[in-house]
């Protein structure tokens, strides 16, 4: 089980969960063959610029920086699980995936900005952790969970900005706090979505469809963040199902990170306020 908690620091009440952006129901066993699931997920995702850089578009740092942060325990460095576009989604509050790599850092920050770069909302969740020993036999505090895919929901808060816009762009920006009292060390990765309204025969479809057929449906409408996460769900259930395994392979290999393809979904979350 993969825990975070709160700092005493942050007593926000937050909606945090590992890639529930839809509600699968337990004990769900309906499958879709394999080839109809993977046929459903493209082999390319289509790169759609932000608004207004179509002429000279900026492309999205998805992974860590340039230098890896001193609280990172492998080469491989934090990567936000995006498209190098402007990801879109039908959820009223997005669930935001990114993979962690090995590390001992405090927590994450995370920040999320209109197209017009005014922060709508930004927190700071505390990782659980375990001592365990460095490739040097000594003991350090790591993050329980990592290395693994890790998500975040947006919160229902009425003291923020949330939820996002129908039809708006936004950013958002995750922080690995390596030292809590030293933003140099942070290790940064970002992503973009829109929200968008899904159409009466789409939402009646969903409503009707198993969660199989829901990673179809959305990735026929090319969905990235509820294709996505919905899958990521039905891993954490089935890790070891090969229909699961295959279409989760090509997703990620859609948008060219097929390299932490193997990499584990953690099992859980759970939040402890103070």
């Amino acid at each position: 089980m993969a825990w975070f908690t709160h700092s005493s620091r942050f007593t926000v009440a937050l909606a945090l969960t590992l890639g529930l952006v839809a509600n699968v129901p337990a004990g769900v066993q309906a499958q879709l063959g394999g080839s109809s699931l993977n046929r459903d997920i493209p082999t390319e995702w289509e790169f759609t610029p932000p608004t207004g850089e179509s002429d000279n578009p900026i492309a999205i740092n998805r992974q860590g920086g340039g230098t890896r942060g001193p609280c990172i325990k492998e080469d491989r460095p934090p990567i936000a699980l995006v498209p190098m576009s402007v990801g879109k989604t039908v959820a009223e509050y997005p669930t935001l995936s990114w993979y962690l790599p090995k590390n001992t850092a405090w927590g994450v920050q995370l920040v999320v900005k209109d197209a017009q770069g005014e922060e709508v909302y930004a927190t700071k969740y505390a990782f659980a952790h375990y001592t365990g020993q460095d490739s040097q036999g000594d003991e350090q505090q790591f993050v329980v969970g990592a290395p693994g895919i890790m998500s975040l929901t947006l919160p229902q808060l009425e003291s923020s900005t949330l939820p996002p816009e129908v039809g708006q762009e936004y950013s958002w920006e995750l922080g690995l706090i390596c030292d809590y009292n030293s933003p140099s060390s942070y290790v940064y990765v970002e992503g973009k979505f829109e929200r968008v309204e899904p159409d009466p025969n789409l939402t009646r479809r969903l409503q009707q469809a198993t969660p199989e057929q829901r990673v179809s449906i959305y990735a026929n409408e090319r969905l990235w963040y509820d294709t996505l996460n919905t899958l990521v769900e039905l891993r954490r259930q089935r890790p070891n199902d090969p229909t699961l395994k295959a279409a989760w392979s090509k997703l990620l290999r859609s948008v060219e990170l097929d390299v932490i393809s193997e990499e584990p979904v953690a099992q859980g979350v759970r939040t402890n306020p103070n």
